[in-house]
């Protein structure tokens, strides 16, 4: 029973490394279904099970043998969600930003913004380039390169503004 438990936690835990990467399991609500915590939880019972039924042996001792095996899936299990996966999950998201965050900032032109319609900014964000929709403020042209202001972000646009306006605007 312990080498089929063993065997089965080792295959899960190479299934459940190999299927994370292509799908997003999240423990379905429950932090004890995640699949590196049941393949954890199968492979310390049946490895404890298998080390303890080759040291003692007998029909009582079968039953203490399979509570601790069974306690020691759980510890290690909990201790790797409680000290490695709780901790990862909360440095997951460090790296996000929110678009309003960019309001304020300063963007260059893409894709011109033709008069009274819409175009393309590029602005830098934790040293990535972020690409978005942008219609001028004032609906006027605005060419490739020039650099605009984000002054709102309206319905997922962004409103922008010349930036030499801005300066401008500073001076009076």
């Amino acid at each position: 029973m312990y080498v089929v438990f063993f065997g089965v936690g080792v295959g899960f835990v190479l299934l459940s490394f190999f299927a994370d990467t292509m799908l997003d399991f999240e423990g379905f609500g429950f932090f004890f279904l995640q699949p590196k915590l049941i393949a954890v939880f199968l492979t310390v019972t049946g490895g404890v099970g298998m080390i303890l039924t080759s040291r003692f042996e007998g029909v009582l001792v079968a039953g203490i043998i399979l509570l601790l095996s069974v306690l020691g899936g759980l510890l290690v299990a909990g201790f790797i969600y409680r000290c490695v996966i709780v901790p990862l999950k909360k440095r997951e998201n460090t790296s996000t930003f929110h678009k309003e965050d960019t309001i304020g900032t300063t963007a260059k032109v893409v894709s011109t913004i033709p008069k009274g319609g819409y175009g393309k900014i590029r602005y830098s964000v934790s040293g990535s380039y972020v690409t978005g929709p942008a219609r001028s403020e004032d609906d006027s042209d605005v060419n490739i390169g020039e650099k605009v202001f984000i002054l709102d972000i309206e319905k997922g646009t962004y409103i922008v503004r010349r930036d030499l306006d801005i300066h401008a605007l500073l001076r009076r």
